[in-house]
């Protein structure tokens, strides 16, 4: 295992997505939204103000400050929050240089100091809110915190079963721990499970990865040809499969 390990230090690590059932490609709203109320949160916070105090002064209902502390996103509009931003006296700053693409905006998000602290705080509210824990996991990996990431991850499929496609995630992180046996063995029970197709095909292709990282490309080539048969269209599957043979047909050439 050792030698593994180190191959994967030397190539990149598999790529880590949030979980994608709660999102949507083209859905720049959410974790903008989610930010705008980290910050109104954590100014509530540092004033020290209870729930009452607050919304006095944002001039809002107790409740509406309670869904705020409780992490409920989809009752809030970006106007409002920025409106209460304003209010608080904050400086709102966006990075546009990211680009525009939805994953740059979670990793801002993720990559924030406040973010694990943020949702440790959610958790504290509502100990079985599987969002949060799935959230502050991929805010764990994002910081290279892959035993933690593991551990959040494993909570939400505790309190709920249904979220067994978290362990595509987890295998993610298990990877970069160099712990392949457990990578593997999360993505065959997941596969095992004969999920729906999108998240099957997602198992493949992970499991895919995982091969061709430890150069099993025989391994490689089935995955992500099994990818292919569920998801015709699937660029990124068929990259990878022409990368594999490339570099087979460079290696016999050199022979």
């Amino acid at each position: 295992m050792p030698r593994l390990k180190k191959t994967l230090d030397k190539r990149r690590k598999p790529s880590h997505s949030r979980a994608r059932q709660f999102r949507s490609a083209n859905d720049f709203v959410e974790p903008v939204r989610e930010l705008l109320m980290l910050r109104v949160s954590r100014e509530i916070d540092r004033r020290g103000w209870t729930q009452t105090q607050a919304a006095k002064f944002l001039g809002v209902t107790q409740p509406r400050i309670s869904d705020l502390t409780r992490g409920l996103t989809e009752k809030f509009t970006i106007d409002a929050l920025v409106h209460w931003i304003g209010l608080l006296g904050l400086e709102l700053k966006i990075d546009t240089k990211t680009g525009g693409k939805s994953q740059s905006l979670y990793e801002w998000l993720d990559a924030s100091e406040d973010a694990i602290p943020y949702y440790t705080k959610l958790i504290a509210a509502d100990p079985v809110s599987t969002e949060s824990y799935w959230k502050r996991a991929y805010a764990h990996h994002q910081r290279g915190q892959y035993d933690l990431a593991i551990g959040d991850y494993t909570r939400a499929m505790e309190i709920d079963s249904k979220l067994q496609y978290l362990r595509i995630n987890r295998a993610q992180s298990y990877i970069c721990l160099g712990q392949f046996g457990a990578a593997f063995l999360d993505c065959d029970q997941l596969i095992a499970q004969c999920p729906d197709a999108a998240t099957l095909a997602s198992a493949y292709f992970h499991r895919g990865t995982f091969h061709e990282l430890m150069s099993s490309n025989e391994e490689a080539i089935k995955d992500f040809s099994r990818v292919l048969q569920l998801e015709p269209n699937n660029s990124q599957a068929q990259q990878h499969l022409e990368n594999i043979r490339e570099k087979a047909e460079n290696q016999s050439d050199d022979e």
